[in-house]
C-alpha cells in the first residue's frame, strides 16, 4: 500500500510538473499584465495629448476674440473721432429757404 501511494504521488507530481511546463500560466499572466500596462500608458499619453491640444485651441480662440474686440474698439474710436471733428462747410442759402 505504501508503494502504491508513493507511486501515485510521484505520478501526480510528474503530471503536474509536465502540465505546468506545457501550459505556462505564469508567462501568460506576465504577458497580460505587460499588455495592460502598455494599454494604460498609451491611453494616458493620448489623454495628455488631447488635453494639450484642447488647451492650445482655447488659447487660440481667446487670442482671436481679443483681436476682434481690439479691432472693433479701434473702429469705434475712429468713428467717434470722425463725428466729433468739426467740418468747415460753406454756408449758402438755398432757394427753398424763405427770406425774411
Amino acid at each position: 500500500m505504501k508503494k502504491l501511494s508513493l507511486f501515485a504521488l510521484l505520478t501526480a507530481l510528474t503530471v503536474t510538473t509536465a502540465s505546468a511546463s506545457m501550459f505556462p500560466m505564469g508567462d501568460m499572466m506576465t504577458d497580460m499584465t505587460d499588455a495592460m500596462k502598455d494599454v494604460k500608458t498609451e491611453m494616458t499619453d493620448s489623454m495628455k495629448d488631447m488635453k494639450d491640444d484642447m488647451k492650445d485651441s482655447m488659447d487660440d480662440m481667446k487670442d482671436s476674440v481679443k483681436d476682434i474686440k481690439d479691432t472693433a474698439s479701434d473702429i469705434k474710436d475712429d468713428v467717434k473721432d470722425d463725428t466729433n471733428e468739426t467740418k468747415e462747410v460753406p454756408v449758402t442759402q438755398s432757394k427753398d429757404v424763405s427770406k425774411k
